[in-house]
């Protein structure tokens, strides 16, 4: 059985959630609350684009560095990120699931 919310399950990988459900309840459920907690929120990133702080949030120190130097690649990469942070986030948010995984799996 799958003890992992709905809400939630649309945002980890396909990988991910039959890895889950091999594991026990306590498991799922301690997934659950660590993605929960570490996951990034789509309309944050999107508000920090204006300040050129998405990369910041994201975990990528180094390009919000280069977006700076720039200026935002002179306003085209700030334009252009405007309609990427929705498959950045959504990136992160499967690379932070695969690691939320493995940190669980080491820890059994």
């Amino acid at each position: 059985m799958n003890h992992l919310p709905a809400s939630l399950r649309n945002q980890v990988p396909e990988s991910v959630q039959r890895k889950l459900e091999e594991m026990d309840e306590a498991a799922q459920l301690g997934f659950a609350e660590e993605f929960g907690r570490m996951k990034k929120s789509v309309p944050l990133a999107f508000l920090l684009v204006s300040a050129g702080m998405h990369y910041a949030y994201l975990g990528r120190v180094w390009l919000t560095l280069l977006f700076f130097l720039t200026f935002g690649g002179f306003g085209i990469w700030w334009f252009v990120d405007m309609f990427r942070v929705f498959g950045m986030v959504r990136d992160r948010n499967r690379s932070i699931a695969i690691q939320v995984l493995r940190d669980i799996q080491v820890l059994r």
